[in-house]
C-alpha cells in the first residue's frame, strides 16, 4: 500500500509540473507569465568595442571615435566617443550626442527590450569615471531608431535607485513606443544626469 501511495504522489507531482524554473520565486513565475501575456521580454548582448567595426576616428583636435557593433535581430549599435564621454544609438545614428555630464565608460552588457520578439529599446550602463564618483552608475534607456525615425534617449536611471534595472525596463516599456524625439521630455530617476 505504501508503494502505491508513493507512486500516486509521484504521478500527481508530475501532472502538476510547472514551466517555471525550479528555484523561481512565485513573483518570478508571475512575472514570466505577465511577459508572455503582454508580449514583452528581454534579451542581452555584450558590448565590446574591440569586437566592433571602427567607422571613424579623430586624434588631431581632441579625440573622438565611432564604432558600429553587432546588436540583436539585425539592429546594430552605433557607439560614439568624444571628450571622454560615450553615446549609444540603436538602429541608426541620430544627430544628438546624448550622455551623462561626467567622463564615463560603458558597461559590458546591453539589455534589449522586445515586444513580440522585435527590439524597441535598449538599456545600457554608464560608469562614471570621475575620481569622486565612488562607483556611480547610470542606466540609459534608448529608443531603437529606423531610417524614417531615428531613436533617442528616453530615460536615465541612477544605478542606486531601488530596483534600478526594473525601473529602467518599466520606463522603456511605457515610454519608448510613444516617445517623440526632440519633443518628449526624457525621464530621470535619481542622480542620473
Amino acid at each position: 500500500m505504501r508503494t502505491g501511495v508513493l507512486l500516486l504522489a509521484a504521478a500527481l507531482l508530475t501532472a502538476c509540473g510547472s514551466d517555471a524554473e525550479p528555484d523561481a520565486s512565485p513573483a518570478e513565475r508571475q512575472g514570466g507569465e505577465a511577459q508572455s501575456m503582454t508580449g514583452l521580454a528581454s534579451t542581452y548582448t555584450t558590448l565590446d568595442l574591440d569586437k566592433c567595426q571602427l567607422v571613424d576616428e579623430e586624434t588631431e583636435e581632441g579625440t573622438s571615435a565611432e564604432w558600429r557593433c553587432a546588436g540583436f535581430g539585425g539592429v546594430p549599435l552605433i557607439v560614439e566617443e568624444g571628450d571622454g564621454r560615450f553615446d549609444v544609438d540603436a538602429g541608426i545614428r541620430n544627430d544628438r550626442f546624448e550622455t551623462i555630464g561626467e567622463f564615463n565608460s560603458l558597461g559590458d552588457n546591453v539589455e534589449w527590450r522586445l515586444r513580440d520578439g522585435k527590439p524597441f529599446a535598449v538599456i545600457f550602463r554608464y560608469l562614471d569615471a570621475t575620481p569622486e564618483a565612488k562607483g556611480r552608475t547610470v542606466l540609459a534607456v534608448e529608443k531603437v531608431g529606423t531610417a524614417a525615425a531615428p531613436g533617442c534617449r528616453v530615460a536615465q536611471v541612477a544605478g542606486d535607485v531601488p530596483d534600478a534595472n526594473q525601473v529602467a525596463r518599466d520606463l522603456a516599456d511605457s515610454n519608448a513606443a510613444d516617445f517623440t524625439c526632440g519633443t518628449s521630455e526624457m525621464a530621470v530617476a535619481g542622480n542620473a544626469t
